[in-house]
């Protein structure tokens, strides 16, 4: 019988998937053999999700990260990136290992970039995972606990006041009051919006009072602070056209909107200057469908279309 991987294996394989993932000429089928080592084990994606967050927030990888690439095309080889990348995994190892050892028992969904799954737990709640999202599930006779580790999701409860429903966030608790509610979780911010019943948010490292947030409420959390907003149900309905397939904008920034299709598809749309970022943008899209979105962009606002490999630049 071959024997389990040990951590620090874990940790190298999802260091050198990182490094791959980020040199240039990454293909469809390389995202496809991503999707299937994550697919084997809940360690792997926990190694890879800890790692990856850490190689974007840490300013000193995130320094190492773009020279990097101008030395692999001047003609350094990979094993002095799978250094910087070994660096990284002793850096974080024992942190990430830990978090992970002590993190409770339970069983751990996600999706691929564009993918979508649809959750139904044993007391009858849902869990609606948006593109390249990943959530843990733990229930018992007494708790219902979930963690969103990436992404976004939308979540139906079966409302159940002996048996809280809370979902955490990093340093966030989102504790279910009889509700439909959605999470999105992006690098800088936290955001959650109610569409029925109420939601208590706790912040777990400071101790701040908790807020309670009712329909048509949004709460947008960054760093230690969390603003709060007041919206029409019916628009927050929009933000949902993910589960028909769809994008919905109302008068949003081209900017904003690439940067919304981008988090669906593997081929990546860049906007090249900032008068074409702050053109305006409404309608409803097929989020699978780049190519009809940019020649609509092309025909109707008259914008330039260059296709670099898998990106696409968009200009005037």
């Amino acid at each position: 019988m071959t024997p389990s991987p040990t951590m620090a294996q874990i940790n190298a394989e999802a260091a050198a998937w990182i490094e791959q993932r980020d040199r240039d000429g990454w293909t469809a089928e390389n995202e496809t053999a991503l999707a299937s080592w994550l697919a084997q084990s809940p360690a792997h994606r926990a190694a890879f999700w800890r790692l990856e967050a850490a190689w974007k927030d840490t300013s000193r990888l995130g320094a190492f990260r773009a020279p990097q690439r101008r030395t692999h095309r001047e003609g350094f080889t990979a094993p002095i990136f799978k250094a910087v990348a070994a660096l990284a995994v002793i850096a974080l190892c024992t942190a990430a290992g830990l978090q992970y050892l002590s993190m409770p028992e339970g069983k751990t969904y996600s999706t691929t970039v564009g993918g979508r799954q649809i959750l139904t737990l044993s007391d009858g709640s849902k869990i609606d995972l948006n593109t390249d999202s990943a959530v843990r599930v733990a229930l018992s006779e007494t708790t219902r606990k979930v963690w969103l580790e990436k992404g976004e999701a939308y979540f139906e409860v079966t409302h159940d006041s002996s048996r809280p429903f809370v979902v955490t966030v990093g340093n966030r608790q989102i504790t279910d009051l009889g509700t439909k509610f959605q999470i999105r979780q992006d690098a800088n911010h936290l955001r959650v919006a109610v569409l029925e019943g109420r939601v208590q948010i706790d912040e777990k490292k400071t101790g701040a009072k908790p807020l309670v947030l009712d329909a048509g409420d949004v709460a947008v959390a960054t760093g230690n602070a969390i603003h709060l907003a007041r919206r029409d149900t019916k628009e927050l309905e929009k933000d949902l056209g993910w589960q028909r397939g769809v994008l919905v904008f109302d008068n949003r920034t081209l900017g904003d909107v690439t940067a919304e299709f981008n988090r669906y598809n593997s081929r990546k749309m860049v906007i090249t200057d900032r008068a074409t970022a702050a053109t305006r943008i409404a309608g409803t899209f097929r989020a699978d469908n780049v190519d009809a979105f940019v020649n609509t962009l092309e025909r109707v606002l008259g914008l330039h279309i260059t296709h670099h490999g898998s990106d696409i630049a968009i200009a005037h």
